[in-house]
């Protein structure tokens, strides 16, 4: 079950200002993939989202799912289900019970009663609900009931499944569990899930592929270690012990030989009179630093006990993306001429 985007763009109109959520996107989701959405606040992930569902059409452009236009959107929905972060309790009806929201939801998604029911029961004791499921949705905590829309998005065994901050309020078991489930959906199913989430771990954990959208417009499509590689500065992680160590000394050499910079320096809890070190390469390509420096430290008369590139999380990698994203934004700043700024 593919999704198709070609060059869709969204606009708003905003107190007489025009705002442009999505810009030109195109961008193809091969059937069974498990995919995320990352960006920052404001640049466009639930805009898309929402297109995809049906709840919003482009401004231009075109969007398919299983080559169906999302402008049929009576078709779309009988083929794909959604989970948007339950904060405001739109996606649920406070008056009636868990048990009763998603029978209500299952009938309308045309599941047979008999089956609705095997589904609901299983999937409340999955987490942990069953206890509750007498219980008014308006009584519930804000991870309750985003565990009751999860649960609601996935009783008809969707072919597409777009998840907008799906997790929003979990503890820490139930979005394990979360987690296991959507794999097992996404594997035993090959349901197409697009998932958008500020939970890091869980999209390194679950996706091969992310989309990173920022202002409006896609600006990285590749897997998770790749954008960890992309946004990541060439740093290295090394513990070791040296005769007689002085960090300014250490500093200035490593500094001289292996043109590095030592970024962060404390003692090592690991290992007697040891440090831990984190260096960023400058003149020379990463393996050639880990030899310098590896080099540099035995030739003194000391011992490397782990030395190797440092990996990110896809969380670091993220926020290196922004700070870098900020810094060309102050210089496109700075390099404008005073007068055109007057």
């Amino acid at each position: 079950m593919s999704i198709e985007l070609h060059n869709v763009s969204k606009s708003f109109n905003k107190r007489g200002k025009k705002i442009h959520a999505l810009d030109d996107i195109s961008l193809k989701i091969k059937q069974g993939e498990f995919l995320g959405l990352l960006g920052p606040n404001g640049a466009g992930k639930t805009t898309l989202t929402k297109i995809l569902s049906t709840l919003l059409l482009p401004t231009s452009g075109e969007a398919y799912i299983n080559d169906i236009p999302i402008t049929d959107d009576k078709k779309i929905r009988k083929i794909i289900s959604t989970a948007f972060g339950e904060s405001g309790g739109r996606s649920l009806y406070y008056r009636l019970s868990i048990e009763d929201n998603l029978r209500f939801y299952a009938t309308l998604a045309g599941v047979q009663k008999k089956e609705a029911q095997n589904r609901i029961a299983a999937l409340l004791k999955y987490f942990d609900l069953e206890e509750k499921r007498k219980t008014l949705v308006m009584k519930l905590s804000t991870g309750m009931k985003a565990k009751v829309v999860l649960i609601r998005s996935l009783i008809p065994l969707p072919q597409v499944l777009l998840l907008d901050e799906p997790t929003l309020g979990f503890d820490a078991i139930s979005s394990e569990k979360a987690k296991n489930l959507l794999t097992d959906f996404n594997k035993e199913f090959g349901t197409t899930i697009l998932l958008t989430s500020h939970n890091f771990s869980e999209i390194d954990a679950l996706t091969r592929r992310i989309i990173l959208i920022d202002q409006g417009k896609m600006v990285e499509d590749c897997a998770p270690f790749a954008f960890k590689k992309i946004a990541s500065q060439e740093l290295v992680d090394v513990i070791f012990s040296v005769p007689n160590f002085q960090k300014e000394i250490f500093s200035e050499i490593i500094r001289q030989v292996a043109h590095a910079k030592i970024i962060r320096l404390v003692e090592s809890t690991n290992y007697v009179n040891s440090y831990e070190a984190q260096i960023q390469a400058d003149r020379y390509p990463l393996n050639e630093t880990i030899s310098l420096i590896t080099v540099l430290i035995l030739e003194r008369g000391g011992k490397v006990f782990k030395i190797a590139p440092f990996i990110p999380s896809l969380k670091e990698s993220f926020l290196a993306f922004l700070k870098i994203k900020e810094e060309q934004e102050k210089e496109t700043i700075l390099s404008i001429p005073i007068e055109m700024v007057e």
